[in-house]
């Protein structure tokens, strides 16, 4: 009897760990994560973007998307929180897109992002190389488009993308997107495809 409330408890904390974590991010706009003139942004815990001066903060961007897990039919709806930067000069505007996504499902998480690295504010991160038509109808891509361009700043008709993405914890996907005008080889896929998930049996989740 007391091994199966044991168990039970092992099985339960994380999840109680991750509530209380929503519940203080959910108390604080993502947006103040930003403050004017700082060289840093923290998406996770102690995990901070390096930020250079060029860059013109626009806005918070929160957008709804739609996974995909592996050998099912389900889609899992998961919240991407984005801060908005733009840099301007002579021509169309570059853009700086910092993410953060918080799955809050028990069972669902991210599968291993494999490919190419690279270091990021001290820690490893994915790097891969796309483009992306400011004409997308992608519906996430297609919200941060339209922040910048109600901003003011001038769209280029591409962008080439590089995108450093991470795993924090298998429930947590941080993400940096830089878009410069120009053209690339490869489309840049949609969240369902760049960010494969997997359903865990609930016991073997526990004591990951």
């Amino acid at each position: 009897m007391f091994a199966r409330k044991l168990k039970r408890c092992v099985l339960f904390l994380p999840m109680l760990a991750l509530l209380a974590l929503l519940a203080g991010c959910a108390s604080t706009p993502f947006a103040d994560r930003y403050g004017p003139g700082a060289a840093e942004v923290v998406l996770w815990g102690s995990e901070s973007i390096p930020i250079g001066p060029e860059w013109r903060f626009i806005g918070e961007e929160q957008v709804s998307v739609r996974g995909k897990i592996r050998d099912t039919a389900l889609t899992p709806v998961d919240f991407v929180q984005t801060l908005v930067f733009v840099q301007e000069g002579e021509g169309p505007a570059s853009i700086l897109l910092l993410s953060r996504v918080i799955k809050t499902a028990g069972r669902e998480v991210f599968v291993f992002l494999g490919g190419g690295k690279t270091e990021l504010g001290g820690r490893e991160y994915r790097e891969s190389l796309y483009y992306l038509s400011s004409s997308t109808t992608d519906p996430e891509y297609k919200r941060y488009l339209a922040k910048v361009s109600d901003a003011g700043a001038t769209l280029a008709s591409s962008y080439r993308v590089r995108v450093l993405d991470r795993l924090p914890v298998d429930t947590v996907l941080t993400r940096v997107m830089e878009l410069t005008p120009g053209e690339g080889a490869s489309q840049l896929p949609p969240f369902a495809r760049m960010y494969p998930q997997e359903r865990l049996d609930p016991i073997i989740r526990g004591f990951r």
